[in-house]
């Protein structure tokens, strides 16, 4: 069947993550191709007894859930390439602000054409169709305040109104807060060796002017080290010049560059998104047991670094060194 093909050989529903967008995306998409099956299946249990099974078919056998689940993927299939960029190891802020305007952009024009809330609410209703899901929406009363009340005459408005353009106008609201607001802060990437080049006088100007309250010096002084740092770089092979704003902050002497050595030190701190954040805390969750429960929180942080970046080589022979010199545990018996 046509929906078994565009399941695109997922085997199982996905687990829908509350903070991973990605994933979110991902699982609507595939309990949509696979709506069918879930009916059927959800169905037989019932017809085996399962009360459970009979209350999820009943609330997803309504057309507020499959209109919701319509929209909801679709608009979120706009953000997953952005949100994939946010949360690789090497993010371009810049570059990630820019595909932000270009996401916000597409779903304003989205919002605009008719066309594509017709596609949307016709494939609604031919999921709905073969399980006799009839198009409605909720009535409506003179005083409402648990749910939207919006004036509409067909169901195809209302959900328009209190859905489509509700979620999209969220969407764009939080996208700009995030990132758009912010875009300033990111101009600091033009400090980076490969890319100082490239910065502008009016970039410059504004960089000062986010940063201003971190700073000691007036704008005529910063333009002069942000000069002479661009002039260092460009007599530096391009080899040896750092790749990343951990090498590049290693790089700076606070003494000689000591404006750009506090925009780098923020920079630095700026979380982009709370996937890091997230990963630290399923890596306490692995360490934090019942079994380690009186260890303090300088072995925690300990275990905590060397499994998150259990990339670097550590050298167990030093370790055993430093741990053996650090408390002496035998006795030297020759002294009685």
């Amino acid at each position: 069947m046509s929906y078994i093909e565009n399941m695109d050989k997922r085997t199982k529903l996905r687990t829908l993550c509350e903070t991973r967008w990605t994933s979110r995306a991902d699982a609507l998409y595939t309990f949509k191709t696979s709506f069918p099956i879930v009916v059927h299946a959800l169905e037989r249990l019932q017809g085996l007894g399962d009360d459970k099974a009979g209350q999820y078919l009943a609330s997803i056998t309504r057309f507020v859930f499959v209109i919701a689940l319509v929209v909801s993927e679709h608009i979120l299939q706009s953000t997953v390439f952005l949100s994939k960029f946010l949360q690789g190891i090497e993010c371009d802020l810049l570059e990630a602000t820019k595909e932000c305007k270009t996401v916000i952009e597409l779903l304003r024009a989205e919002r605009l054409d008719e066309s594509v809330w017709d596609e949307l609410y016709q494939s609604a209703l031919d999921l709905s169709e073969p399980f006799d899901i009839v198009e409605n929406m909720p009535r409506r009363c003179g005083r409402q305040t648990t749910r939207a009340n919006h004036p509409a005459d067909t169901p195809k408005q209302y959900w328009k109104v209190s859905l489509y353009y509700a979620f999209i106008d969220h969407m764009i609201m939080e996208l700009e807060s995030r990132l758009i607001k912010s875009e300033n802060r990111f101009y600091a990437q033009y400090l980076l060796p490969r890319v100082i080049g490239n910065i502008t006088n009016e970039q410059i100007a504004t960089l000062y002017e986010t940063y201003q309250t971190d700073l000691t010096c007036n704008l005529d002084e910063f333009k002069r080290e942000v000069a002479r740092w661009r002039t260092r770089w460009s007599i530096t092979p391009r080899d040896q010049m750092p790749t990343s704003l951990c090498e590049t902050l290693d790089a700076v002497n606070p003494v000689l560059y000591p404006s750009i050595d506090t925009i780098l030190c923020i920079m630095l701190t700026m979380p982009v998104t709370s996937a890091t954040a997230e990963r630290s805390f399923s890596v306490l969750r692995r360490l934090k047991t019942y079994v380690r429960s009186t260890m303090n929180n300088d072995r925690l942080s300990s275990l905590a670094l060397m499994h998150i970046h259990r990339d670097f080589s550590v050298d167990l022979d030093k370790v055993m060194e430093k741990c053996v010199s650090a408390k002496t545990r035998r006795t030297d018996f020759g002294q009685f």
